[in-house]
Parts: C-alpha cells; structure tokens; sequence
C-alpha cells in the first residue's frame, strides 16, 4: 500500500458544518494517525484533511448558492471520505452515488434529485450538470439520501448534518471509542448507513477500512477481510451477514463491537454470529432512514432466546408514542411507532413522494415527528419489540394473518438462511419465499411451520437458492413481489400449495 501521510500542515476547519469542523478538530490533534485505509492507499489525518481541503476548493470554484445539492459518486479508493466533507465544508448537500449501481438506477436518482454537480471522488473531478434547475435546500441540511424502496418507490430525504453528528457521539460513547479503533466499511455508499460507517472512527479519531468492491460483492470475502484487517467495529444487516457466515468459516477474534439494523433480528443469527466473533458485543439499532441512521438500541444479552429481539430504548432526546390504529383485528390492538426527536430529517424532496407521507413526516419549530407504519409494542422491561408493519397484517379468506409473523417462524427452522412473505396482488394468496433449504425439502417445511402457524399456514412456499438484495443488504421485497407477480410461483423456484 502507498501511504500517503506525506508533510503537509493541519488547517482550521474549513467550515460551519459540524461534522466537518469535528474531523477537522480530529486532524488537529492525531495528524501522524491513520485516517484511511483502502485497498492500495493510506491516509492519515493530516493527508486526508489536505484533501478535504481540495476538494473544498473545487466546490467553491463551481461559484454554487449554499445548499446547493451535488452527486458525489464513490469510486473504489479512499476519495469517497474528503469528496464528502469537502463538499461540506464548501456548504454543498452531497447525495452519495455507489458507482456500482446499474447505470439506469444512477441515472434515475440523479434526474429526480437534480444536483448542480457532480464530484468524482476517485478522480478529484468537479463538474456542473448543466441541470437547468437544481435544487437548493435548507442551512441545516447535510446530506440527501434516498430511501431503500423495501417498501415502494425510492424517496429522497434531507438530512440534517446536526442530526449525524448526535447519532455519532452517541455510538463515540456507547462503544467506547478511541484513536485508533478500527471500522469497516462494507456498506453501499448509496445506503444511509454509510455514514455509521463514514464517521464514527474519522469524528474520534479512528480507522476507517473500506472494502472494496470486489470484497463487498463476494460474500466469502468478508469475514476473512475483517479478520486481516483486525477490525473492531461493524454496521451489519442480518440477512447479507448471515450469507457471509454461509460463505466462508473463518473467525474474527478482534470484532468488540457488531451493530446490526435494517431488518428484524433473531436470537438464531445472534448466536451464530457470536460463533464466529466469540469476543463481539452485538446491539440491535432501530431507526428508519427519516429519523437519522437510528433511535433505538437494545444490547442483546448473551443467553438470549431463538427469537426476535427487541430494539430497546430510545436514544437521548428521542421520545415514542404507541399510538393505536385500526382495525382491530385477531391480534388484537394495533399500536403504531411514532418517533419525536429534534434530529430528525428536515422533510422529503418535494416530487419524490405522497401527500400520504408527506402528511407523516413534519417538522416543526426543530422537531421531527414521523409516524413510522412499524407495529410496535412493549415487552415486560420496558424494550421496544418491532412487531411488523402496519400493511403486514393482511386478510385472506376474510381473517386477519400477520404475514410477518409467518417470517419469524420461519426464520427460526436451522435450514432457513432467510425468509420474505407477502401476499400475491393478482389474488390473496400468501407467499412465503426462503432462501436456504433444499427445493426438495418444502414438504417437510410446510410441516414444521403447520404446528406453530395453524390457520396461518402460507398458502405456498417458494424456495430459492438466494432472495434478492437491496444495494444495503436488506431483502429487496420489491423484487420478490416482481418476481412472484410474473406467475404465480417465482420462476425456477418450488412451489408447493397446501
């Protein structure tokens, strides 16, 4: 590797925004530490801050308002961290573009958000769209990022800078961070996650190690790379984690810290996972991307059970109402989570969404108030248990079925690496998709799900040999839905009616 800590002076924070004057203060005070590490560079503070300071110099030379929205596309090298905060420090909203996105998936994001720019981090490149109307937003904003689509269409969200740095100095405390402690990267930068993984060692003085594509994209990859690494802090989803521990049997005795969102999470994965990270501490994180990378976190214990856990207690400054809604139905009352937290987004792009979630998310004299569609409940201490979406409880046959219920049990059977449920549009038939067990097994699942399911017993399973991924790692329902609405059973899976 080049190491690129060459002679240089540590300047002032270039800027107001507060997660840039944070890393700035960082490179003050450890310039000689490692800042960066990629597959063929190293950086240290003092280099990357010389770069932060470059590129901050490209964006002013663009001569663009404050709060103009620019595209920073990711690259494969270390240009992805000073592209950011150099568009920050310049006053510029960077809306972050993994460059292995299929280009018409780019081209989309980057026609609705309308960025002024767009920065090529690996290639220190800075050029106008020529777009006619780009958008300016808020002060206070610090980033735009567009939502997942695990639930629909894509939409762009503005978050505010103030809100990363709050969540970051909280995971700083929690985790006990110190110069030096090294992160991983292996999110998509096009996934809100990534500032998780972006910040938490550059606003503390650690390392951040980013994995290349080549490594994020083979999943036997991974887990040997955190070992050679000797990585200590890990942002997960529990669906693509688990085919890294499928793909690939070796053991990473320096993980202290493994922090998994995204999707429910089972005692199963836990203990599976501790297996192979025996020295890791695992915390469950809950937050959807409108709330600000997360609000909730629940430290799961080490004799926790096989099942869902809990997402816990709210952070600082972050409150919860279980508000009920109807109907009413064989599950009893339905409660909906609804988040308040002065940290919270600033609001959507206007065009990228509904008058339905524009009516769900406000903010108001600086306080975010988003109605979330998550059932919710309490357990007996007190902890947060996401029960499902509002939309999963679906009625077939005129009676009520919790189809995420059905996900759960079934995420429970050994042979199930992951499991997506949803009801057919074309009919109300319930479509349970695994991934992991032998086509030829499915008799037997629909056994082992009829005790615990009874009534709720899906009308089909369908297994595949893997279910598709979001760029983040979650389970791309969308694209199960896709697959599933071509017929009715996905092609070249095993459909089995009961």
């Amino acid at each position: 590797m080049k190491n690129a800590t060459q002679d240089a002076t540590v300047e002032e924070p270039v800027a107001a925004c507060p997660v840039a004057e944070r890393v700035g203060q960082i490179a003050a005070r450890y310039p000689d530490h490692t800042a960066v590490v990629g597959t063929t560079e190293v950086l240290g503070y003092r280099e990357l801050w010389r770069r932060v300071d470059r590129w901050r110099q490209r964006c002013a030379a663009l001569a663009l308002p404050p709060g103009t929205l620019v595209a920073v596309l990711s690259g494969k090298g270390t240009g992805l961290p000073p592209a950011f905060l150099g568009a920050r420090a310049a006053g510029l909203v960077p809306l972050l573009l993994d460059e292995e996105l299929p280009r018409y998936e780019e081209d989309a994001i980057t026609a609705t958000a309308r960025p002024a720019a767009v920065l090529r981090a690996d290639k220190d490149e800075a050029e106008p769209t020529g777009e006619a109307n780009p958008r300016t937003l808020p002060a206070e904003a610090g980033y735009v990022v567009f939502s997942s689509g695990t639930q629909g269409t894509p939409k762009g969200i503005v978050g505010q800078a103030a809100g990363l740095l709050a969540f970051i100095d909280w995971e700083i405390a929690k985790l006990d961070m110190r110069p030096g402690t090294r992160v991983a990267m292996l999110t998509s930068p096009s996934f809100d996650v990534v500032y998780r993984d972006l910040l938490l060692p550059l606003c503390s003085g650690g390392e951040l190690h980013i994995a290349g594509p080549a490594i994020r994209s083979a999943p036997s990859a991974v887990l040997p790379w955190l070992a050679d690494r000797d990585i200590e802090v890990l942002h997960a989803v529990p669906s693509l984690s688990a085919r890294w521990l499928d793909a690939a049997g070796q053991a990473v005795g320096s993980l202290r810290y493994t922090l998994f969102a995204g999707e429910p999470l089972y005692g199963r994965h836990v203990r599976r996972w501790r297996e192979a990270a025996p020295r890791t501490r695992v915390v469950n994180l809950y937050g959807p991307t409108e709330t600000t990378l997360a609000r909730f976190h629940y430290e799961v214990p080490p004799d926790c059970g096989a099942g869902l856990q809990p997402v816990g207690r709210p952070l600082p400054e972050c409150e919860a109402d279980l508000v009920p809604v109807e109907p009413v139905s064989e599950y009893g009352g339905v409660r909906m989570v609804v988040i308040t937290t002065p940290h919270g987004s600033l609001g959507y792009l206007p065009g990228t969404c509904s008058p339905d979630d524009l009516s769900r998310l406000r903010r108001e004299h600086g306080i975010t108030r988003f109605q979330t569609q998550d059932r919710g409940l309490l357990d007996p201490e007190g902890n947060l248990v996401i029960a499902g979406r509002l939309d999963s409880l679906v009625k077939r046959r005129g009676i009520f079925v919790d189809i995420v219920r059905i996900e759960a049990v079934a995420a429970e059977l050994p042979e199930v690496r992951a499991a997506c449920c949803m009801q057919l549009m074309s009919s109300s038939e319930i479509v349970l998709t695994v991934e992991g067990p032998d086509p030829a097994a499915v008799p037997d699942l629909l056994r082992k799900l009829r005790a615990p399911l009874g009534m709720d017993i899906p009308d089909q399973v369908v297994v595949l040999p893997s279910l598709p991924l979001l760029p983040g790692g979650k389970v791309d329902r969308r694209g199960v839905r896709k697959l599933l609405n071509l017929e009715d059973a996905v092609p070249g899976g095993t459909g089995c009616r009961c």
